[in-house]
């Protein structure tokens, strides 16, 4: 962690306005002050809980947070270091290789782009039209780089 994020966490008053204001946590487990505490008092991204991901990047918790502490940019960190270290958490991992491989999260079936062709529709996902699923796959592969194999 930064020496910016180091100081700015530390500024904390535990007051749980970010917990309180995250969309995300209402539904999941995520507990965005517990994550970042454990990775002030550790000095590094906790490797076993995996909740860290369930953070849609949303800013609610930045944007509220009376002491201005950049939490999603700090959550942001963290998920870079442990990506670096032990790579993208199994189902994100599938879910980036299926965008590589088939510019998509769900790979989509011939039948239904010729049927979608014989009903006179447009093809407009990038799975379908040529050119824009070599953008995807480059952008993913630009940006994901090694860790989607």
């Amino acid at each position: 962690m930064n020496e910016e994020y180091l100081r700015k966490l530390n500024t904390c008053i535990q007051c749980g306005t970010c917990i309180g204001s995250c969309f995300s946590g209402k539904v999941t487990a995520l507990n965005t002050r517990k994550i970042l505490m454990e990775y002030l008092a550790k000095g590094k991204p906790v490797k076993e809980d995996d909740t860290i991901w369930f953070c849609v990047t949303c800013y609610a918790c930045q944007e509220r947070c009376p002491r201005g502490i950049p939490l999603t940019d700090i959550l942001i960190e963290a998920r870079k270091e442990l990506v670096k270290e032990k790579g993208l958490p199994g189902r994100l991992k599938n879910a980036f290789g299926f965008l590589a491989e088939y510019s998509a999260l769900v790979p989509a079936r011939d039948e239904h782009a010729k049927l979608r062709e014989e009903l006179g529709l447009p093809l407009y996902h990038s799975q379908f039209v040529d050119g824009a699923r070599d953008e995807v796959v480059e952008i993913v592969r630009k940006h994901l780089g090694g860790v989607v194999r």
